[in-house]
């Protein structure tokens, strides 16, 4: 999840704004150094990456799955990350258990999903995952902080992107920001304990709910 060697953006767009035009372009314009590979069965290409059709049209597995699809096509998306064998997902689409009843039986049919193939997943509802360190930015937010030693995990990434707004600014080095979104599998508990053995990281702070 911190540090993979290839990520799959799934539902990247060539229309800018569209979450999955801005996570693929943060990735590629902020020098993620590893394969990045933009997943659209209607497009050839995007940004200048080739496209694949989908996760399992890969010639290996992805470490990572970033999935920025409309509610109705995460199922399937999902399950063709699984399939395809990724390391970890982090699902950015809402409509889960903030939504209501249904949406959190979807929320929990993502997350057995997910642990049946002890894969590891970030979200859903969430802003995404940046690490300053390994140069990822794997979020939809616009700005990409300068090297620090200060984590931020937050439940809110409304909050998480006002921080980032307010480092900019003053120039302020940050290590990793994770929004947590509905934390259907990865907790804060389980990212504090990764981050305390993290040598990037001199300060924790978090924003819980």
């Amino acid at each position: 999840l911190f540090k993979p060697a290839s990520i799959a953006v799934v539902g990247a767009s060539r229309t800018h704004g569209k979450v999955g035009y801005e996570v693929l372009r943060n990735l590629q314009t902020h020098g993620f150094e590893g394969r990045l590979t933009p997943v659209n069965p209607s497009a050839k290409e995007i940004l200048g990456l080739p496209c694949k059709p989908s996760c399992r049209a890969m010639e290996s597995p992805p470490d990572l799955v970033v999935i920025a699809v409309p509610t109705a096509a995460v199922d399937g998306a999902v399950e063709d990350a699984l399939e395809a064998g990724a390391g970890a997902l982090i699902v950015i689409t809402a409509g889960f258990k903030e939504t209501g009843a249904e949406g959190a039986e979807r929320e929990r049919r993502l997350a057995e999903r997910c642990r049946a193939r002890n894969v590891r997943l970030l979200g859903p509802n969430c802003l995404g995952l940046i690490n300053v360190h390994h140069r990822m930015n794997a979020s939809f937010a616009k700005h990409m902080p300068t090297p620090g030693g200060i984590s931020v995990l937050s439940q809110s990434g409304a909050l998480l992107t006002a921080i980032l707004d307010w480092a900019a600014e003053r120039r302020l080095g940050l290590s990793k920001m994770i929004s947590m979104g509905n934390k259907a599998d990865l907790s804060e508990t389980d990212f504090i304990e990764a981050l305390a053995d993290d040598p990037d990281t001199r300060v924790i702070v978090g924003y819980l709910e």
